[in-house]
């Protein structure tokens, strides 16, 4: 018997192996052979490395900014220097190591919340595998480098969930991860309710909340600090907070998705404003950072006097980041591809990119499906597990149902695209996995 699980072992240990490099050589073969260009926030954050690079600071157009977080285009930017060019190419072979850094984190998290070897391979495959995961390393944009952060963030809270040297990790990592998408501010509270969770402590729980708090804190105190000298007002990472909630919650919004300030409903008065400050058109949103403090009152006011309405928006919000399919991909990943009379009949082309397009969509719906379902299943278990002491919650329920909670409610009162799905799909494998664990085993319980 020793031998027969030796060997299966082995089996395992050699799959694992394989999964990882052809993994790893799909991200590979997508950066080097499939065509692309960065357009809108992508070649923003292009333009701010390229800046850094050159030395000119973390700027746009010439002009100081703070409207995106700051971390991914000065990580960028810093590696150029290192590199000595800008060449896209270095940042998608970054993006690649980020990658399958990520995968190897995401193997040991597995590893940890399966019992069953056969959970652990499915789950890995699917990471692995999942277009999403091999196309964005060809973007120039934040998802493999949050990724990264964010499983490590995970493997932490797993692998040393008591140790408080492993506090200032996770306030590190947090930290960094803030700095790349602000709204990552609030994350050490899922943080410390997973840890309550797991550990019933509330000393400690309080303990690694304020350590991680504080250690975040200080990584982004630099940043608040430059953004005060150069705007002249308090702004933690960036000034778009205020932007993005009024463009995609005024009156005049119908899909609950991105518009134009000017096209928004607000009083005339802020309209006025808004036309000043932008200069009628001729102004970036992306410098005008005095145009915050314009919309976000405007912005508040119009939810709490339409509560109705900006549900629905959040519900349309939901719908385009979750159940849109992977349109995603085409536009950003690969929108230099185009038909060619020496390899491709065109019909041939365009049935051959269809079906690939609904392939990606098939994968996202039945992820996001789960994901969901796995959510409205378990609810009743953190709620009941946050106020019985001595109800434990399984460590894969508390991290999956925490953070798919934590994403959708961002995306539910901010911004809702397809792309802002990408770090969630994580969470939505381990979803899948367990569910599909727990069928079978039922299964299995019955025949016997």
């Amino acid at each position: 018997m020793k031998t027969i699980r030796d060997v299966y072992h082995k089996l395992g240990l050699a799959y694992v192996a394989f999964i990882t490099i052809l993994g790893i050589h799909l991200r590979l073969w997508w950066i080097n052979n499939i065509p692309t260009k960065p357009v809108f926030d992508f070649e923003t954050y292009q333009e701010i490395a390229t800046n850094i690079f050159h030395r000119l600071g973390h700027s746009f157009r010439g002009e100081p900014i703070a409207f995106q977080g700051m971390g991914y285009p000065t990580v960028l930017g810093i590696l150029y220097r290192i590199m000595g060019s800008n060449d896209l190419y270095i940042a998608k072979i970054f993006h690649v190591i980020l990658s399958s850094l990520t995968l190897i984190i995401a193997y040991f998290i597995f590893h940890k919340l399966f019992q069953r070897r056969a959970a652990v391979y499915l789950a890995y495959t699917i990471m692995a595998l999942l277009p999403n995961y091999l196309a964005y390393n060809n973007v120039i944009s934040t998802e493999a480098f949050f990724t990264f952060l964010l499983t490590a963030i995970i493997f932490l809270q797993l692998y040393f969930p008591e140790k408080r040297w492993s506090y200032i990790l996770l306030g590190g990592f947090t930290g960094i991860a803030a700095l790349t998408k602000p709204f990552f501010m609030a994350y050490p509270v899922i943080i410390a309710v997973a840890f309550w969770l797991k550990k019933k402590n509330l000393k400690e729980t309080l303990i690694q909340f304020g350590m991680v708090f504080l250690i975040m804190a200080l990584m982004i105190a630099p940043w608040t600090y430059r953004n005060y000298q150069k705007f002249g007002r308090l702004i933690p990472i960036s000034y778009n907070s205020g932007y993005v909630l009024f463009i995609n919650n005024n009156g005049n919004n119908t899909t609950g998705a991105w518009m134009s300030p000017q096209d928004a409903e607000a009083p005339a008065e802020v309209h006025q404003k808004i036309n000043e400050i932008l200069k009628d058109g001729n102004r970036s949103e992306k410098i005008a950072h005095d145009l915050e403090p314009v919309i976000k009152a405007a912005v508040k006011e119009w939810i709490k006097k339409h509560p109705t309405e900006f549900m629905k928006l959040g519900i349309l919000r939901l719908k385009a980041t979750f159940f849109n399919g992977a349109w995603d991909i085409n536009a950003w990943a690969m929108n230099e591809l185009e038909w060619s009379d020496t390899e491709w009949k065109e019909v041939e082309y365009l049935r051959n990119m269809n079906f690939f397009r609904g392939m990606n969509d098939w994968i996202i719906y039945t992820l996001s499906a789960f994901g969901f379902l796995y959510v409205l299943a378990n609810v009743k278990n953190i709620l009941v597990g946050l106020f019985k002491k001595e109800h434990l919650v399984k460590d894969r329920i508390i991290l999956s149902v925490l953070n798919i909670a934590f994403f959708v409610a961002i995306c539910f009162v901010y911004e809702g695209q397809a792309r802002y799905n990408y770090p969630v799909l994580f969470f939505f494998i381990i979803a899948l996995v367990d569910t599909v664990g727990a069928i079978t085993s039922h299964n299995k319980v019955e025949r016997e």
